[in-house]
């Protein structure tokens, strides 16, 4: 039988295209929250940024060599200008 998936993700990241607008996907961002999801992501490639959306804080927008590390996901490091050399986004 096809359940539906109960367990609620506790990082969700959104990758920005051009045809979309950081309104419309940070009000995504806000609907991801309310439905109780921790952690939302934001990766714009054409900005070289990631910005992290908190249920109980404002989000906060990490870019170059701005480490982002979490107590809510430990272990977890992430540096955008390494993230977007990887993918080859110069």
């Amino acid at each position: 039988a096809d359940e539906p998936c109960s367990a609620i993700p506790e990082l969700v990241v959104e990758i920005l295209s051009p045809s979309q607008s950081f309104g419309a996907v940070a009000q995504k961002a806000a609907d991801y929250l309310e439905a109780g999801i921790p952690r939302v992501w934001i990766v714009d490639p054409q900005a070289k940024s990631i910005t992290v959306f908190y249920p109980d804080a404002p989000p906060k927008t990490f870019t170059g060599s701005q480490a982002i590390q979490d107590d809510f996901l430990p272990g977890l490091k992430v540096v955008p200008q390494d993230v977007f050399a990887q993918a080859g986004i110069p």
